[in-house]
């Protein structure tokens, strides 16, 4: 077969069969991927205010609460409890606090329930139940600046014709955390 012949012959062998060159074999391949990171500023809490229902008369007979509002600390009472303006502790008011930390970003508020107040000199308890504003918040501002928010705790303290007169302390822990 002539060289010229055997040349037609194989370009049309190759063109009906659909090849129309011959593949290489590929042995490696790179892509590139990116690397991100956002990093915030420490999240920190600060106590502005301790929560406190101030001074006030047990009730002659039955039972009573006094509380404290979570949202502006205002201080009512329910029952035959006496609320008064002087003496030690006459103050009144719901515990305040301020969050720092990366601005726009949401946190977390974890308070508990409950906390126990001791007389001072003696075993007597009364347990308070607590009250947050809100259990979660957001910092002012954007990311790449610092944020701020502000929240309160309030509670309801259960007092009764029994209970031993005197000043009652505790503590509570309260925690913030990024979302």
């Amino acid at each position: 077969m002539p060289v010229r012949l055997f040349r037609s012959f194989l370009i049309g062998t190759l063109a009906a069969t659909g090849v129309a060159s011959i593949a290489h074999a590929q042995a490696s391949a790179n892509v590139s991927a990116t690397g991100t990171v956002t990093i915030f500023r420490p999240i920190t809490l600060t106590k502005n205010t301790d929560l406190s229902f101030g001074t006030l008369v047990r009730p002659g007979s039955g039972s009573g609460t006094v509380t404290i509002a979570q949202a502006d600390g205002a201080r009512t009472f329910t029952g035959g409890v006496a609320l008064l303006s002087t003496g030690p502790n006459a103050t009144a008011g719901r515990a305040t606090y301020t969050v720092n930390g990366e601005g726009g970003q949401s946190f977390s508020i974890t308070v508990p329930a409950n906390f126990t107040m001791t007389r001072t000199g003696g075993a007597e308890t009364i347990l308070v139940t607590l009250t947050p504003t809100a259990t979660t918040g957001a910092l002012s501002n954007a990311l790449g600046a610092a944020g701020s928010a502000t929240f309160g705790v309030g509670g309801e303290l259960p007092v009764s014709d029994t209970t031993a007169t005197g000043a009652y302390t505790g503590t509570f822990s309260t925690t913030v955390a990024y979302n």
